[in-house]
């Protein structure tokens, strides 16, 4: 096998793929790349045993076909430190050799490509296009508020994907917070009818590789079977093993009626909670929001005293009550969530001092929607 490859177009290829590899492999072939080249075009492929398999194209400057397995780390590194500009790989047998000039060169150790552990190939039953945009926009929306924990309830570390009407509704939690978003498909009727838990580590397999191979704003198949999903682009495929559920019922804990509503500018209040956050308790990172008329007065609860205040606009449906109402939050979840709201404005809702808060970009048409459990304060 012998090809030239730029390395601004090799390098990042190579980082996308690495993310699928184990850590620490259990066996030798585990932690190897497979290269096949056939014509111009470089076919790399990696996987981490468990069910996730990543295979992307790209084109290079072919000069003899074949295939070889390599070490991932050794070939990441050695690429990322090789000067900027043309490089040549070669392989003969199962050495490999990269080079950048006359002597100037890393010499590499291969493995037969016939021990390379194969990703499975699945038969796809149920399928949905979206744009590549959209698939971002479920992760980066939504997979915040997994679960970071899967010793007790495994399906809380994946987002929930099922079908609404006419669109896509995805879901993560973590029992604390709530993220759901709404995705419209590309498919004129959306024929999508199984709930499938994806685990994150996918999709961001699938957004690192379509970036590095040029198809960020390409359509992306999606394809499901019981137990696998598949994405397909023109120059990548991601196969990933479904979590296994149940997932929880999510739509029965979002609020029918919040009589309460407190709008705010987001980039004043993300200021606010900033400075609020560096006194707060480090292990509950509690504040206590006290709203009365159109001000609001955050408070850190800890060893140290930070108080702010910011302007709001509090309203309250059918009450001509003006007590103050006092809300504790987890600052550093309320931050996660402003950030992501993506608004000049945001607006939380609630029913209660005691209860959950339901929190939305101001002037949103309902696409996002986020939940967050409020904590119980000391008086």
């Amino acid at each position: 096998m012998k090809f030239l490859a730029q390395k601004s177009a090799l390098s990042p290829a190579l980082s996308a793929s690495k993310l699928v590899i184990p850590s620490k492999p259990a066996i030798a072939i585990a932690g190897c790349f497979l290269l096949r080249l056939k014509g111009n075009t470089l076919e790399i492929t990696a996987n981490d045993l468990t069910g996730l398999g990543l295979c992307l194209n790209i084109e290079v400057e072919g000069e003899q076909d074949g295939e070889i397995a390599v070490a991932a780390a050794d070939f990441v590194e050695t690429v990322a430190n090789a000067p900027d500009g043309e490089l040549s790989i070669s392989a003969s047998g199962l050495n490999m050799t990269v080079s950048w000039g006359e002597e100037r060169d890393s010499d590499l150790t291969g493995r037969n490509s016939e021990d390379f552990i194969k990703t499975p190939e699945i038969n796809p039953d149920c399928s949905v296009t979206l744009k590549v945009p959209a698939l971002e926009f479920m992760l980066s929306k939504v997979s915040f508020a997994v679960s970071k924990n899967s010793d007790n309830r495994p399906s809380l570390t994946g987002i929930l994907l099922e079908a609404e009407e006419s669109r896509l509704v995805s879901v993560g939690t973590d029992s604390h917070r709530l993220s759901r978003a709404y995705i419209q498909p590309e498919d004129e009727e959306l024929s999508f009818s199984r709930s499938s838990i994806i685990p994150p580590r996918a999709i961001q397999a699938m957004l690192s590789a379509v970036a590095a191979t040029g198809d960020s704003d390409a359509l992306v198949a999606l394809g499901f079977t019981e137990t696998h999903l598949k994405f397909q682009t023109p120059n990548v495929t991601v196969v990933a093993k479904l979590l296994e559920g149940p997932y929880p019922a999510w739509r029965p804990v979002i609020p029918k009626v919040l009589p309460i509503s407190i709008r705010f500018n987001t980039a004043e209040m993300l200021e606010v909670l900033q400075r609020v956050n560096a006194s707060t308790d480090k292990a509950t990172h509690s504040a206590r929001l006290t709203v009365q008329d159109s001000t609001m007065r955050i408070s850190a609860v800890g060893s140290r005293r930070t108080r702010e205040k910011i302007a709001c606009v509090y309203e309250v449906q059918e009450s001509d009550n003006n007590e103050p109402l006092h809300l504790g939050v987890n600052v550093s979840y309320l931050m996660e969530i402003l950030k992501l709201c993506g608004t000049e404005e945001s607006q939380i809702l609630v029913n209660g001092e005691h209860s959950l808060c339901e929190i939305l970009p101001a002037g949103s048409d309902s696409e996002l929607l986020f939940l967050l459990m409020l904590v119980r304060l000391p008086e």
